[in-house]
């Protein structure tokens, strides 16, 4: 166990629950802790969206499937960057408003207002999905964390997970959405240093791009992004880029960043700052498992572990441990939404609108920071002994929650036709689909996004 790597973990680690705990003193209720009071300014909330989207899949998943397989893999990524901006373009600033007007801190309970649904059921329907795809993703993310710190540091992968669970959860449960949102920043902006520098100088210290193109052709991997035109070949890549980017329509913690942000004008402003971010992490992350190619000259055991094994490699151990924190980082701000979403849900709309409708403020404050504990515990158990890749385990989720509600608020935000029938029917057509096609084996079943938002649409439209 190298010392200056576990100096380095301490430290970063220190500085997030610092920061959770300074936020924590000045919050007064629970939509402190849920929103911020949409007081978030505009830079915060570009870098905090896309730090928040990416997790541990921009520096493991991602270079590790171009290092396998060439440039095909970056279809998702393409498909990522195009559809975050048509995310930002025609949703943001519309939920923004809308979100205002019927004062909904949650997802659940904007579906609730804006469908007048005097019931309660859809938003009691909404949020136990939600919760069930997010307690997946959690998992996801304690498991990317669990095998990132067992491969970098060197602890034992229960203690790996301990720790990884821990930090973030006391940052997020005791400083809500504030914290959550400046620790996203900060991280998103160190994310950003060292995935771009560290390709740079690797890329030097291999001598250049032609290094890389004579290693693939010896190893007989593709460098180009279509490397045929058969019906197979074409198929997958509309199925990656589409199955990846239909997904950000119903990704409820994105989405509150949107929800969040101070004024509805600075939206715009937002955009940018975040497109670019993601442009060029995405690159860079690219990059890095091209790098792989000729530097590996016998194949990884776990391709995910390129950016791990590079900079283990070549660079002075007093920086590598400071270095490797950025897969913490990008690991650690998204998990942190995802739990501060679900003790929101399960919060707002099932313990107040089942039970505790008269709750005070400061109670249902406690009882979002209690929710977050049982979603953490929950999500720690179910990681233990989990062996999927990040990749399937990421996917899963992902696709869970963009069939789920993609389609849904779409028709909210642009049809003024949808019913309050038609987008109940669609969030449990959508729900179920996801969570059910993978295992049947029939057509698509790598990406249920793909027929779960297509029947989600379909069933939220046609129901009356």
């Amino acid at each position: 166990m190298n010392i200056f790597f576990v100096a380095s973990f301490f430290i970063y680690i220190s500085i997030l629950i610092v920061i959770g705990w300074i936020v924590s003193r000045r919050q007064r209720n629970s939509c402190d802790f849920m929103i911020g009071n949409r007081s978030i300014n505009y830079w915060v909330t570009a870098i905090a969206t896309h730090a928040t989207d990416m997790s541990a899949w921009l520096f493991m998943a991602l270079p590790g499937a171009v290092y396998s397989f060439g440039l095909f893999p970056c279809w998702s990524a393409i498909g990522l960057l195009f559809f975050m901006f048509l995310t930002w373009q025609f949703v943001a600033e519309k939920l923004r408003r809308t979100t205002e007007k019927y004062a909904a801190p949650t997802l659940s309970s904007y579906f609730e207002k804006r469908f007048q649904d005097s019931s309660g059921t859809i938003r009691i329907v909404s949020a136990l999905f939600a919760l069930f795809f997010f307690t997946l993703y959690i998992s996801a993310g304690i498991v990317a964390l669990g095998r990132a710190l067992e491969a970098t540091f060197g602890f034992s992968y229960f203690l790996s997970i301990m720790l990884g669970t821990v930090t973030v959860a006391l940052y997020t449960i005791l400083g809500g959405f504030v914290a959550i949102a400046w620790n996203d920043f900060l991280q998103g902006m160190f994310v950003l240093l060292i995935i771009t520098l560290f390709p740079l100088y690797a890329l030097y210290m291999i001598g250049g791009f032609g290094t890389i193109t004579q290693a693939a052709m010896a190893k007989n991997i593709s460098l180009s992004l279509i490397p045929d035109y058969s019906w197979t070949t074409i198929t997958n890549l509309l199925a990656m880029s589409l199955g990846w980017g239909l997904g950000y329509f119903g990704q409820p913690h994105i989405l509150v960043n949107f929800m969040g942000i101070d004024k509805p004008q600075n939206i715009r402003k937002a955009k940018y700052v975040g497109l670019a971010w993601q442009t060029i992490t995405l690159s860079s992350a690219i990059l890095i498992g091209l790098i792989g190619i000729p530097f590996f000259h016998q194949t990884l055991a776990n391709n995910e572990h390129v950016f791990i094994n590079l900079v283990k490699a070549i660079v002075n151990p007093v920086f590598a441990g400071f270095l490797l924190c950025a897969i913490l980082g990008a690991a650690i701000s998204t998990m942190d939404s995802q739990i501060l979403v679900s003790a929101s849900m399960l919060t707002q709309d099932i313990y107040k609108k089942l039970f505790g409708k008269k709750a005070s403020p400061k109670l249902l404050l406690r009882v979002s920071r209690f929710s977050g504990v049982a979603i953490v515990l929950l999500s720690f158990f179910l990681a233990r002994g989990n062996k999927e890749s990040i990749f399937s385990l990421i996917g899963y989720a992902w696709f869970g929650l963009g069939s789920t509600f993609g389609p849904v608020l779409l028709l909210s935000l642009y049809s003024k036709k949808i019913t309050r029938n038609g987008a109940l029917a669609g969030i449990i057509v959508g729900g179920l689909t996801a969570a059910t096609w993978k295992y049947t084996g029939l057509p698509l079943h790598e990406y249920s996004i793909l027929p779960g938002f297509l029947l989600s649409l379909v069933t939220a439209t046609l129901v009356r």
